[in-house]
């Protein structure tokens, strides 16, 4: 059997913080939770939101945890450009991985069908 592997941007990124030889030990911890993080809301992609919530849940969670993605992205290289000092950089990888870890919560309980909505929306024949 073949194993899969899964690349992730946020990945790369949390382990290139943590890898660097210039931040603070407290800048290391925050990669590790973030690692942490995303671990976690992949797992939570397989095995709770692809059964559960509806589409447009599921895509809207995943559209709000890439906009994450990117924002960890640009910090990093205005880091590394020195566009931020380290003071800066630290107070925001607090927020966006934060962030990350409260991401895969989701309400307890039954999730709204959006779909029988949209189709009164569409009308008639929607569905196919």
């Amino acid at each position: 059997m073949e194993k899969v592997v899964r690349n992730s941007v946020s990945l790369g990124v949390f382990l290139a913080v943590a890898a660097h030889p210039r931040v603070p030990f407290s800048v290391v911890e925050l990669a590790g939770r973030g690692i942490t993080a995303d671990a976690a809301a992949n797992r939570w992609v397989l095995e709770v939101g692809k059964p559960s919530p509806d589409g447009f849940t599921l895509a809207d969670k995943i559209i709000d945890f890439g906009e994450r993605e990117d924002q960890l992205v640009e910090l990093w290289q205005a880091y590394g450009a020195g566009a931020v000092d380290a003071a800066a950089f630290e107070a925001r990888l607090m927020e966006i991985v934060a962030a990350m870890e409260k991401w895969p919560s989701v309400p307890e309980g039954p999730v709204e069908d959006f779909s029988s909505r949209l189709r009164r929306v569409l009308g008639p024949g929607a569905d196919g």
